[in-house]
């Protein structure tokens, strides 16, 4: 036994491993691997991965590693993430939530001729979409921040409303009560419950995520202190909630990870490399050894009712809460419809439905397995489908953010892509020296190997998505090669190059290219420093305090509005207006208008909370 048990744990392990790979190679999300290869190599496939080794150990295993990934969601979006699209988060997790709870039970209620008592218990398992199907998405698609945000926020607080809610009904209405669940002394029990639960894991959340805090401030000495703190923190918090009341320790590692990620602790860079590091493991295991549960004849016996349910949850359900929720924002509407397109649902439902199951067949209550059977087939079909399709959709949409090429990932390149990283630009770095790629690659920065010089080398780096090109290699030969290809090959037209002899200043201004000599900046600097010191101190605290940011209008609240009449973000201003190519000083009685480039000055956080309303 312990020999097969260890064969399997090992396999799984593998398994994840090749379903990143394969995720990284092809653009499609990893969850879609390891559901097919939880199948394929589970009881229904070819028999390895035997879910009954497990024993009665599988549920803990399931709820641990679900802690982990909920904390690391929570702790890598932080406080400060959610405060961008407030409006827009809080609906969604409410007006949308309700709604997807309500519409889904009805739906279930109709089709499959559950009880209402069933019926909304599966309703609330399918309110999570849950960062561990949402978050493999978002890493093989670049979206605005905003989107991702909104989406990031959606999982994480979804999968703690999903699991306490599914958790009260469990026990409250299915349980212990026999009436309907919707009417009379049930529904405020209900409600009771859950309030209960969710202040109980707030409480202790808190409370943990203080101590931690403290430990990790003022006692611990090293990166790897910090990080085993951190996952300790995580596992224990949880294990005390649950100890105390069933499924609040869902909303406790949640509370704890979104406390910790907001308040300034030492290594934060270093704790969410290796909790992202722990959580591309606990979700190869969970999601390898959960679609090994599924019986594929039990789900064709759901027929054509199990079908309905899962087209109107994706054609109807998701559009509808998402679309509602989404309303006067600064979204647009391919960014909307693509996040209606995207509401896989993920581990909590599966793991939960799992448990479910089993105590109600065992309390005598009939149609007990569809609760498992409704909530896997929504699961199997949403994450291949939704999350599988997630990259196309994007492409389709037309959503994927435009791209800053680097050419040279020298000491320069690398300061540039930090920079630009910084204020949410999705640099990429083109180095054909393979020691340098693996330096770049280890630091963190996305590199396309190969030289660029070659238009095929500039396609896999996508320049046909590229705003423009940075040339910074130590080499004006290839700087000015590499800005020609830009152009003549994608049509790139903003192209700014490194000039190392300023003598070669004039050939680059010739063929379009804004040249940057080491000289020239220098100069320019000093001349500002001399005749404008004010203005260079307050410059100089851009990227840190301060900020100047460029955007073109989309936005349809700010089309046809005065400046006066906007309402930015406080300790922001509009400084500078393009349109046709003039620059217009704005007064309280300019006009903005679709397209035109304005730049914006102020506080960094103010700036850039602007820049997204008017994009």
């Amino acid at each position: 036994m312990s020999s097969n048990l260890l064969l399997v744990s090992a396999s799984i392990i593998a398994l994840g491993a090749v379903s990143k790979l394969l995720a990284d190679r092809y653009g499609i999300p990893n969850v879609v691997f390891l559901l097919g290869f939880g199948i394929l190599f589970g009881p229904e496939g070819v028999g390895l991965v035997d879910p009954q080794l497990f024993d009665d150990s599988l549920s803990a295993l399931v709820s641990l590693a679900v802690a982990i990934i909920i904390f690391e969601g929570a702790f890598t979006l932080g406080a400060s993430d959610i405060r961008e699209t407030p409006k827009s988060t809080l609906r969604l997790v409410t007006v949308g939530a309700g709604l997807t709870f309500f519409a889904l039970g009805g739906l279930i209620h109709v089709f499959l001729s559950l009880d209402w008592n069933l019926s909304f218990l599966i309703s609330a398992l399918l309110v999570a979409t849950g960062p561990t199907v949402i978050t493999p998405v978002l890493d093989q698609i670049e979206v605005r921040e905003g989107v991702r945000t909104l989406l990031e926020t959606e999982g994480v607080v979804n999968d703690v409303t999903a699991s306490v809610l599914g958790a009260v009904i469990f026990s409250v209405a299915v349980l212990d009560i026999d009436p309907d669940p919707v009417k009379g002394r049930v529904g405020l029990d209900v409600v009771l419950v859950f309030v209960a639960r969710i202040g109980t894991g707030v409480l202790i959340g808190i409370v943990t995520a203080l101590v931690a805090a403290y430990v990790l401030r003022y006692l611990s000495q090293s990166p790897q202190d910090s990080r085993i703190t951190v996952i300790g923190t995580a596992l224990i918090s949880f294990a005390i909630a649950d100890a105390f009341v069933d499924e609040a320790g869902i909303v406790t590692v949640a509370v704890a990870g979104l406390i910790l990620g907001s308040v300034d602790i030492p290594y934060d860079e270093e704790i969410a490399g290796f909790s992202g590091d722990i959580t591309s493991i606990v979700l190869s295991v969970v999601y390898i050894i959960l679609a090994s549960l599924l019986e594929l004849d039990h789900l064709l016996t759901l027929g054509t009712g199990g079908l309905a349910i899962v087209v109107l949850t994706m054609l109807v359900v998701r559009p509808l809460s998402v679309l509602i929720s989404t309303t006067d924002t600064q979204f647009t509407r391919n960014e909307r419809l693509f996040v209606a397109a995207v509401g896989p649902r993920g581990i909590i439902p599966a793991s939960t439905a799992t448990l479910f199951s089993l105590q109600l067949a065992n309390a005598g209550v009939p149609n007990a397995t569809s609760v498992v059977h409704v909530v896997f087939l929504v699961i199997l079909v949403t994450a291949v489908v939704e999350a599988g399709g997630a990259p196309l959709a994007a492409k389709a949409l037309d959503i994927i953010p435009m791209t800053v090429l680097i050419i040279g990932g020298s000491r320069t390149g690398r300061l540039l892509a930090d920079r630009l990283e910084e204020r949410g630009e999705n640099p990429i770095i083109v180095e054909r020296d393979d020691a340098t790629v693996t330096e770049l690659r280890a630091a963190g920065y996305s590199v396309v190997p190969g030289n660029g010089t070659n238009a095929a080398v500039l396609e896999e780096a996508g320049a046909e998505r590229a705003k423009m090109v940075v040339a910074a290699t130590s080499d004006d030969d290839q700087n000015i090669l590499a800005c020609q290809t830009a152009r003549t090959t994608f049509g790139i037209q903003r192209l700014i190059a490194q000039v190392n002899k300023p003598e070669n200043a004039d050939a680059f201004s010739d063929l379009g290219v804004q040249p940057v000599t080491p000289v020239t900046a220098t100069v320019d600097m000093m001349d500002d420093l001399i005749l404008r010191p004010n203005f260079y101190d307050w410059l100089t605290g851009v990227g840190d305090e301060n900020d100047i940011a460029e955007v073109v209008v989309e936005s349809k609240s700010a089309t046809g509005q005065q400046v006066q009449d906007i309402e930015l973000r406080d300790d922001a201003v509009i400084a500078l207006v393009r349109r046709d190519g003039e620059f217009i000083v704005p007064n309280p009685n300019v006009v903005v208008q679709e397209g035109d480039l304005v730049t914006l000055i102020g506080n960094r956080e103010a700036v850039e909370r602007s820049v997204a309303m008017l994009e």
